[in-house]
């Protein structure tokens, strides 16, 4: 199954959600865009974690949520559901999940209650105390801080570990090939990095001392991808190289010059882009850039059409890159001041104020590594068709760059067709794109919208 052939989430419906609320929210399927907007504690950010959590097959995360029924209906028909239930003694809970396909039904009971903890933690590989008074734990995986409550409620033991293996369950797993989630919560710019983490008594100090910026993340992964297409690039080149001789003879189409100098222009232009980027460090020399009618008999016309061909054979492996390289320092050097991202070979990102000066990547504003960060992450790291769950883009970012969010996301979304759902308290965020924005408690979002031309917000 490739990421083309993945489901797109077409609806979601939640009953009854802290006992109280009943949503029904129909994704906007043609712009690709869905705003989910609403007072505080209507839901907004747990809905999106349920979609992560039943998507990304971490049911224990349901145990701390009240609701009635889950559901989510993907554009073929498909739906997936899940439903608490208690048992007949009322002393376990239990959960039943389902799946309705076009041509066949599945369901089965999954067990996913626990009550200790301390025995929970020891039982799973990566949550390690912060201390010996066993009040807190860490999840090594991330680095996230979790409470006694937190554990029951997230893992809910090791019965729900072994039932989410169950072979009663292969058709869930099954399904989850088909259908991704990507989710980004309002805590995205420090992570733990894991390989400097003791395992002794004094684990919180050397966790503090081991937290990582995510732009400094970023940077590592954007260079790794920079070097493997980069050797793609190479290996390519070598390939056409070597053979050049053997497809020369063999070659029997013929080119008109003007086309040649009209085809060289636009590789030429398109290597200076590329050097511009900073994909090249210094732009490939071609040893023909001015074509005359004199100068091309026919040899030269052979050997010039299998060279200009070759030439674009080896730019196109770094196409996909600089599009989104391009897409990323435009989105984000449009908003920054006295300030620029570039990208280097042997450093990733570089960020320069307007004199030059290379600044740490830390030194950025809280809202200058949000930008970074999200962009990142939406042109680099989440495959076609995904869901793409953003909670809160608003946070650390100034009221002009609230308003640039959607345009931006659009042009993204354009380029790499993932679908996204956007839980926002910030009308500067919709903007006057109202159509693609789904209310949580009505009147509020009836006032939003009748406000919306008292200064555009």
């Amino acid at each position: 199954m490739t990421e083309n052939q993945l489901l797109r989430l077409k609806r979601i419906q939640v009953d009854r959600l802290f006992n109280i609320y009943d949503h029904d929210i129909k994704l906007n399927l043609d712009e690709r865009i869905t705003l989910l907007h609403g007072p505080n504690g209507v839901g907004k950010t747990v809905i999106l974690r349920m979609v992560n959590s039943l998507l990304q097959k971490r049911l224990d995360n349901f145990l701390a949520i009240p609701f009635k029924r889950f559901l989510l209906e993907f554009h073929d028909g498909s739906v997936l559901e899940l439903s608490p239930e208690n048992s007949s003694s009322g002393t376990h809970e239990f959960y039943r999940l389902s799946l309705q396909l076009p041509d066949d039904n599945f369901e089965t009971i999954i067990d996913l209650n626990e009550s200790n903890p301390a025995a929970i933690a020891r039982k799973l590989n990566f949550l390690n105390p912060l201390d010996t008074s066993q009040e807190f734990w860490i999840d090594v995986t991330d680095g996230e801080v979790l409470s006694g409550p937190e554990i029951l409620a997230r893992f809910g033991g090791n019965s729900s570990t072994a039932d989410l293996r169950d072979e009663n369950l292969e058709w869930f797993a099954s399904f989850l090939k088909r259908a991704n989630a990507h989710f980004f919560d309002a805590q995205r710019l420090v992570r733990i990095d894991l390989e400097n983490v003791a395992r002794r008594s004094n684990f919180r100090r050397e966790a503090n001392a081991a937290i990582i910026h995510s732009v400094t993340n970023r940077s590592n992964d954007f260079r790794k991808r920079l070097d493997d297409t980069m050797a793609q690039y190479g290996r390519l080149s070598l390939s056409l190289d070597q053979s050049f001789p053997e497809r020369l003879i063999s070659l029997t189409d013929q080119l008109q010059a003007g086309d040649l100098r009209e085809q060289m222009t636009l590789l030429d232009n398109k290597t200076a882009e590329y050097k511009s980027i900073g994909i090249f460090d210094e732009a490939p020399t071609h040893p023909f850039r001015v074509i005359s009618d004199r100068d091309i008999d026919d040899a030269m016309e052979r050997v010039m059409k299998l060279y200009v061909s070759d030439i674009g054979k080896k730019l196109e492996v770094l196409d996909n890159l600089a599009k989104r390289t391009r897409l990323l320092l435009d989105n984000v050097n449009k908003k920054f001041r006295h300030k620029r991202i570039r990208l280097d070979r042997e450093n990733g990102f570089v960020a320069e104020d307007e004199n030059g000066k290379i600044l740490p990547l830390g030194s950025l504003s809280s809202g200058e590594q949000h930008e970074l960060v999200l962009h990142y992450d939406l042109l680099f790291k989440v495959p076609t068709n995904t869901i793409v769950l953003i909670d809160e883009p608003e946070l650390s970012l100034h009221v002009a760059w609230q308003k640039q969010f959607l345009p931006d996301l659009l042009e993204i979304v354009q380029l790499s067709d993932f679908d996204a759902l956007v839980a926002t308290h910030s009308p500067f965020i919709v903007g006057e794109r109202e159509e693609l924005m789904v209310g949580l408690g009505g009147l509020f979002v009836d006032s939003i919208i009748q406000k919306n031309t008292y200064a555009r917000w």
